[in-house]
């Protein structure tokens, strides 16, 4: 009980000392929580998908026509085209469903005020396919992949 009672009057003697290093403590196990919070929600959950251990994501080797940009869904050497993309949708018959998606760069202004972002580009299909749900009002559906005439767009 001396030794506890000592280092509280030790403590009270140096508020500015006790303080920064409190304060330090707290920091670090904030950010260590936080941290692990990210990390634990990316890396080690599945994602919120319906049978998630059963998505595949296709590659493309190989020359193609069309665009060879890339972004994060994968390097030039693994790019679909739209309409291969399109194609396999038409044909395939090993999957209960396929989709696609794309992201781009976006610049959006509103009242004076810029900021850059991510976008994605989706099939209609990519959100039944994933078996996800909107907590209120609705996801794109492969209907909205139709024009007006009812045709595809390619």
């Amino acid at each position: 009980m001396r030794p506890l009672r000592r280092a509280v009057r030790t403590l009270l003697r140096t508020p500015f000392v006790t303080g920064v290093a409190v304060l330090s403590l707290a920091l670090g196990t904030g950010a260590n929580a936080a941290i692990f919070s990210m990390f634990d929600a990316i890396l080690f959950n599945e994602l919120p998908a319906r049978d998630p251990g059963e998505l595949v994501n296709l590659l493309s080797p190989g020359p193609k026509p069309g665009s060879q940009s890339t972004n994060m869904g994968g390097d030039s050497d693994h790019v679909f085209s739209y309409p291969m993309f399109r194609d396999l949708e038409r044909e395939q018959t090993v999957f209960t469903g396929i989709a696609g998606h794309r992201s781009f760069g976006a610049n959006l202004a509103h009242g004076g005020q810029t900021a850059s972002g991510q976008g994605m580009l989706v099939s209609g299909s990519y959100f039944p396919v994933l078996g996800l749900r909107p907590a209120l009002g609705h996801l794109f559906t492969p209907d909205d992949d139709r024009t007006d005439a009812g045709t595809r767009r390619h």
